[in-house]
């Protein structure tokens, strides 16, 4: 993220595509953070713990169910829905730093300051592994792309 973000940012030919397509796109993509329910679903049957599981499990399925509804009214092109995107896209990456900040917090390891009733020890383990290694990173990707394509739709 340290070295790919700014590279994509400054690329000609990103730049380019993204100019090309409606802006509503990279909002509607990220619907798939509904699936963030996976940890409320762990949550509720006891197998991870609830400081984690509901803020980064809420966080995820708000920000998933309303990125359909925010993405239609960008289509519509008013300045609110603009400001209303940019909204949406900061609360998306707000979720991101809580959750991955409590997931340090819990973590066995240097940095764990809380430790939950329940143990947080499958953060680690495939396939969970691929939530933090692949899932956070491209979706943080595709809320600051989407906030460079507000940007240069309102000059």
């Amino acid at each position: 993220m340290i070295l790919g973000a700014p590279i994509v940012l400054v690329s000609k030919r990103m730049g380019q595509v993204l100019d090309a397509m409606p802006a509503s796109w990279l909002i509607a993509l990220q619907v798939y953070r509904v699936l963030g329910s996976v940890f409320l679903i762990g949550w509720a049957r006891g197998l991870v713990p609830g400081v984690f599981a509901l803020p980064a499990g809420l966080g995820d399925v708000m920000t998933g169910l309303l990125a359909v509804p925010v993405a239609i009214w960008l289509a519509a092109g008013t300045l609110e829905a603009r400001k209303a995107a940019v909204a949406w896209n900061v609360f998306g990456l707000l979720d991101f730093a809580i959750a991955v900040s409590i997931g340090l917090m819990i973590a066995p390891g240097p940095l764990q300051v809380i430790v939950p009733s329940i143990p947080n020890a499958t953060g680690g383990i495939y396939p969970t592994v691929m939530i933090p290694a692949f899932a956070v990173p491209s979706s943080i990707l595709l809320h600051v792309l989407s906030l460079r394509q507000l940007r240069r739709c309102s000059r």
